[in-house]
């Protein structure tokens, strides 16, 4: 697993009719040589435990299955 991940980390405003102060986060993640990824977390879920989770489930994911 790759030992060094970088995280860049957006707040987006994403107004929908039933919710029109949403925001997400978008995420991006740097792991090793792994092309980088981007993960969404509405704002009212966010906390760091739960993106790091993300990040490392995907990663996982990522080291298993090969891209085609």
């Amino acid at each position: 697993m790759p030992q060094e991940v970088r995280v860049k980390r957006v707040l987006l405003n994403i107004p929908t009719i039933d919710d029109p102060e949403r925001k997400v986060y978008m995420i991006e993640y740097r792991a090793g040589e792994l092309p980088p990824r981007f993960l969404y977390i509405q704002e009212k879920e966010w906390t760091k435990e739960k993106e790091a989770e993300a990040i490392k489930a995907d990663i996982k994911k990522r080291m298993e299955t090969p891209e085609e």
